[in-house]
């Protein structure tokens, strides 16, 4: 467990918790929240499934339907929030973040790497979000072309961590993530 009492260590609990959530699945990094802006300019948030975190450059990536209104909304305007409420840990982690698409030749490749059941997720008839009239009303149709990997590369890391003693601290990405303290 990283020292929470230092700009840095307190950071390294943030790496540790995510990582976490890459390999155990009751993790609580292993659903972050992602938000973003829909076309009326409200809040879209939803959960999703880690499935891809660089503890040195800070970028995260996730999985969706490419037809999915989240990808829009990106395309549209690639700012979003992460958010991840951990517990165990008493921490709140709250991220910045300029989320892309990766080309498709690399989301390829990362298809093959996705099980068998899992590609049920991506393709669905009619497309994610569609009114249907009965729950039922709808197949999977699997296709590598409705596969979309979203990078999320981190500009802000915003920590509360909840003890004895509350510590809250700012870090960003143009400050080569040195971190300052802040009121919690």
């Amino acid at each position: 467990m990283s020292d929470i009492t230092t700009l840095a260590g307190l950071l390294g609990l943030a790496r540790e918790r995510i990582t976490a959530g890459l390999g155990d699945r009751d993790a609580a990094a292993r659903l972050p929240v992602l938000a973003t802006r829909d076309a009326q300019g409200w809040p879209s948030a939803r959960t999703m499934v880690l499935r891809g975190f660089d503890a040195r450059d800070w970028t995260l990536d996730i999985h969706s339907d490419a037809d999915a209104a989240k990808v829009l909304q990106l395309t549209d305007g690639p700012r979003a929030a992460i958010h991840v409420w951990d517990a165990e840990a008493s921490l709140q982690i709250r991220m910045r973040a300029h989320v892309v698409r990766l080309p498709h030749d690399e989301e390829k490749g990362l298809w093959e790497e996705v099980p068998e059941p899992a590609r049920a997720q991506y393709g669905a008839v009619p497309p994610p979000g569609t009114p249907i009239a009965a729950a039922d009303a709808w197949h999977p149709n699997p296709r590598p072309a409705r596969f979309a990997v979203l990078r999320a590369r981190v500009l802000r890391v915003e920590l509360l961590h909840v003890g004895e003693i509350h510590r809250r601290a700012r870090y960003e990405r143009e400050e080569g993530w040195q971190g300052s303290w802040l009121v919690p």
